[in-house]
């Protein structure tokens, strides 16, 4: 892997971890103190949000590794 590989990688895994953050905060910022429907939604959403996060970041990384790789 050259600098420019590793260049586009740290950025890409920047990109990701900004957008997990920004997409937690919009969708399970707020108070829920006595709401169990509010709890349970904002469980499933960061949920939701990081799981999806997880899968979209190593698929795109694998698919970048096979591509530098051949």
């Amino acid at each position: 892997m050259n600098w420019q590989h590793l260049s586009v990688f740290a950025k890409w895994t920047a990109f990701v971890l900004v957008a997990v953050f920004v997409l937690l905060f919009l969708f399970t910022y707020g108070d829920c103190v006595d709401n169990a429907a509010c709890v349970t939604n904002a469980k499933r959403s960061s949920s939701v949000i990081m799981g999806g996060g997880f899968v979209i970041y190593w698929l795109v990384a694998i698919t970048l590794f096979r591509r530098w790789n051949r």
